[in-house]
């Protein structure tokens, strides 16, 4: 039996907390990053609480991505925190010093979102193959790391959600997909996959209009331990693994 998207985020991520061999105080607050998003009210709920993963409509999300995405926690106190917080303020103490990117006002096509890939590609209802400009993620031979950065990109961007896209200078691959940076609710996905440590930033000239934003959201994750960064997932770069270097 095939898992959903959001059992296969909530295995994997159990997944990456054992080979990160924390202690249990360690796992404590890892695991409480995951928190289940109520779609219909856009507040989100912590592990432990009653309506964790409950509601009638409702996802499992990482807490940041969450905030990023406008949800607010229950009551005004995030997962990871002990005092009450605004909704955007209870983000501010994690909010990374280098600005993610800011949508164009026009240009832009809409994409619903048929399929996940893996982590840095996507099916869309209209373009078909989509591939995220600017980032790489762990292939699918790279376990556990490219099934956890698929189920990430399956949280942040559900299946059915719709997405804005965005082009640069070249328009498709030598694979004939889709070259692209996406949009959600007033977010870049392809800054969030790398910031957030599920993907790393790379530049595939002349595509290069956020890179410098991608290779600092980078800089920010590695140093935080985040993501996959925490649990040695970039030992092997995504390229280096399919050139067979490692």
């Amino acid at each position: 039996m095939s898992l959903g998207p959001t059992m296969r985020l909530r295995s994997v991520l159990i997944l990456l907390f054992a080979l990160a061999a924390t202690t249990p105080g360690e796992a404590s607050a890892q695991q409480s990053d995951t928190v289940w998003v109520n779609l219909r009210s856009r507040v989100y709920h912590c592990q432990g609480t009653e309506f964790y993963g409950r509601t009638a409509r409702g996802e499992y999300a990482i807490e940041s991505v969450a905030l990023q995405r406008g949800f607010r926690p229950n009551g005004g106190i995030g997962c990871g925190r002990t005092t009450s917080a605004a909704t955007r303020d209870s983000a501010s103490s994690t909010s990374p010093p280098e600005p993610p990117p800011m949508p164009l006002q026009s240009g832009l096509a809409a994409c619903r979102v048929l399929r996940i890939v893996d982590g840095d590609s996507i099916h869309c209802e209209l373009q078909g193959s989509v591939r995220l400009i600017g980032i790489d993620s762990p292939e699918g031979d790279q376990e556990p790391f490219g099934t956890a950065a698929t189920a990430a990109l399956a949280a942040i961007i559900p299946e059915g959600a719709t997405l804005l896209l965005e082009q640069d200078r070249d328009a498709r691959d030598q694979y004939g997909r889709l070259l692209a940076y996406a949009w959600h609710d007033g977010a870049q996905v392809n800054w969030i996959m790398v910031r957030q440590g599920w993907a790393v930033a790379v530049l595939f000239p002349p595509n290069d209009r956020y890179f410098d934003r991608l290779r600092a959201a980078e800089v920010g994750a590695r140093a935080e331990g985040r993501g996959l960064w925490r649990v040695g997932g970039f030992v092997c770069l995504p390229a280096e693994h399919r050139r067979g270097a490692c």
